[in-house]
């Protein structure tokens, strides 16, 4: 476990819980959380033979990832899609939850190389102007963490990863409503839906099962890192 105070942990976690919802900071922490969602999209591709084109960021928070699956074998073909589709909106949560158990546990490898794959690709194949600056400093960050490890990185991990967390579930939170909704949008969902004859709803519902799925798998690393916050929550109260 880390050395730092708990209630040292519960802080950054809070801060970075609170920037999503921030003006302007909440737009910088949607575009870390954009980065991680369209190079989850690439991941998962490559190990099938998938191939990555290109990754576009936009200044309002999007972006936009271009795999080709020409060479992933027919056989795999329709699990590497359904992969693509779930790495998306999975990824932020995920890495979010990697970078505070890594935080939360005290060791500075576990978030480097969560940055360090995200930085790397996204370095690689992120092609238009804007996305290349906010590329930059989202490696500059990493190149930090790695360099220079200490309290204030696992800190600085620990509300970049509360924040990725609750802009993924924020997201999620967003399409379940468009959907209920029967807003015109082009989510993930859609896309799955237009290419492979399921309903947008049928393929969030699979989601969120095989994403439950992987919490209760996870659930001792994740119980840790609630109960750093329940005894930063204590000390805070008792202080």
């Amino acid at each position: 476990m880390t050395s730092l105070p708990a209630s040292a942990v519960f802080g950054a976690l809070l801060i970075g819980a609170v920037l999503p919802l921030v003006p302007f900071l909440g737009r910088v922490a949607r575009l870390a959380a954009t980065i991680v969602h369209e190079v989850g999209h690439c991941i998962v591709v490559v190990p099938f033979g998938g191939r990555i084109r290109r990754i576009d960021l936009h200044p309002d928070g999007s972006g936009e990832a271009w795999v080709q699956l020409g060479r992933v074998p027919g056989a795999v073909r329709w699990l590497v899609r359904v992969l693509n589709l779930f790495a998306g909106y999975s990824a932020p949560v995920w890495a979010g939850a990697l970078l505070v158990t890594g935080a939360v546990v005290g060791s500075p490898w576990l978030p480097v190389a969560v940055l360090g794959v995200v930085g790397v690709i996204a370095l690689l194949f992120v092609r238009n102007w804007f996305g290349l600056l906010v590329v930059v400093g989202f490696d500059a960050l990493a190149v930090w963490v790695a360099v220079r490890p200490s309290d204030l990185t696992l800190l600085v991990v620990a509300a970049l990863g509360a924040a990725l967390l609750v802009d993924g579930l924020r997201s999620l939170v967003q399409v379940a409503r468009w959907l209920l909704t029967g807003a015109r949008v082009q989510t993930d969902f859609q896309i799955a839906a237009a290419e492979m004859r399921l309903p947008a709803v049928v393929w969030f519902v699979l989601f969120l099962l095989v994403n439950g799925v992987a919490v209760w798998a996870a659930r001792a690393p994740l119980s840790a890192v609630g109960e750093t916050v329940v005894v930063g929550i204590r000390s805070l109260v008792g202080a």
